[in-house]
């Protein structure tokens, strides 16, 4: 019993340097609520380990100006891997995020087994001169779309990539002898979010309107998955009864009408038959193909008719989704995510408006709507944020110890 407690405030104290260091001593014990000998023992461990480095000297409450301690980021190295519909992003981060290398392989039109093929290949490319270099690399970390098991690593469902049943973790585990976390990359954004990012909430919804539509939910603190691992399809709810079918075999999907997809079809369609949307296409030079999701949300900003006419449209569909969620998960805050969404001030703007016509009062108590506080290349960090909650717990985080 005394070593377990031993254990979990060596975790704990690691874990609150991690997040919200440096701290001093006296600071540790009182957030451990353990004594400043007990805090001592554990600093002392934690730094002959290499975990925990002394930062400098604090400000004095009125003795001696305290010694303070920070977490050592550079104790061990992770490779992230973002898989993407057309890409495969690898890069190699110390615990903190920062970036040591980094590639991306572009897969496109590639599926099934064929796509599986590619992540191997790409990552011995990627992978095997960093073995040969780099004693402190410790894991890798894999982040994609679909239903994962992320338990035991297997890709369940992805149907874009025709992916069913694909035991990532054991294949990679065997191709280069690392320990390999395979997760959902809504569920890694919500973990990163949570880590790195603003989101002490204990029900949340993280709404990711991206390439596609999905959700990571957060119920009690902890991940909520479903029965089967598929909870967060959030992109296949109707919005409009008998509307555009879906590949999913429903109709009037969320993901048809406000995906970056089905807004750069909006977007083509009112250029080529009503010559609409002159300032977005304008900004990619005139070259339709070339229109980016940072093109609409410019366009929208500066008041363009015809992307605000969109905006409104997108508004709608995304307030229905969000009330119905509001109605049966009451969670304290909604964070969007999303390159055609993000820094789109008057959709966001118009959302808020929609949603606080449509929702009942009770459910739109203290509730707060914001966006992602990630930054670029989110999934590699969601990557990094999987391994650190999985190994910075009790009876974990050995991984590092090489």
């Amino acid at each position: 019993m005394k070593t377990k407690l031993h254990e979990v405030n060596r975790v704990n104290v690691l874990n609150l340097i991690r997040n919200k260091g440096p701290l001093s001593k006296a600071e540790l014990a009182e957030n451990v609520q353990v004594s400043q000998t007990t805090v001592s023992t554990i600093l002392a461990k934690l730094m002959k380990e290499d975990y925990v480095m002394e930062e400098g000297i604090g400000d004095s409450t009125g003795g001696r100006k305290p010694v303070l301690y920070r977490f050592n980021p550079n104790k061990a190295l992770i490779i992230a891997v973002s898989l993407r519909n057309s890409s495969i992003q690898m890069a190699v981060l110390n615990l903190s995020g920062e970036r040591k290398n980094e590639m991306v392989y572009h897969v496109q039109n590639v599926k099934g087994h064929a796509y599986v093929e590619h992540i191997l290949t790409s990552l011995s490319l990627f992978v095997q001169p960093i073995l040969e270099s780099q004693s402190k690399l410790v894991g890798i970390s894999i982040v994609c779309p679909g239903v994962v098991d992320a338990k035991n690593g297997v890709i369940l469902y992805n149907a874009k990539l025709d992916l069913y049943k694909i035991e990532l973790k054991r294949l990679v585990e065997e191709a280069f002898g690392l320990q390999v976390f395979v997760e959902n990359d809504l569920n890694a954004l919500v973990i990163a979010e949570k880590q790195f990012g603003d989101a002490p909430y204990q029900e949340l919804l993280y709404l990711s309107i991206d390439e596609g539509v999905g959700a990571g939910i957060v119920v009690h603190d902890h991940i909520f998955r479903g029965y089967s691992g598929s909870a967060g399809e959030i992109g296949h709810m109707s919005v409009v009864p008998g509307g555009i079918g879906c590949s999913c075999g429903n109709q009037g999907c969320l993901e048809n009408y406000v995906s970056w997809p089905a807004i750069y079809a909006r977007i083509l369609s009112g250029w080529f038959t009503q010559q609409e949307g002159e300032a977005i296409v304008a900004r990619a030079d005139f070259v339709p193909e070339k229109v980016k999701a940072s093109h609409f949300v410019e366009a929208a900003c500066e008041g363009d008719p015809f992307a605000l006419k969109i905006v409104e449209e997108m508004a709608e569909y995304i307030a229905v989704a969000i009330t119905n969620v509001l109605h049966f998960m009451n969670p304290q805050a909604v964070i969007l995510n999303g390159a055609h969404v993000v820094n789109n001030e008057p959709l966001l703007a118009i959302l808020r408006e929609k949603i606080e016509k449509r929702a009942m009062t009770i459910v739109q108590k203290d509730f707060e709507m914001k966006q992602t506080a990630l930054g670029n290349d989110m999934n590699l960090l969601g990557a990094l944020a999987v391994l650190l909650q999985d190994e910075m717990q009790v009876g974990k985080y050995n991984v590092f110890l090489r």
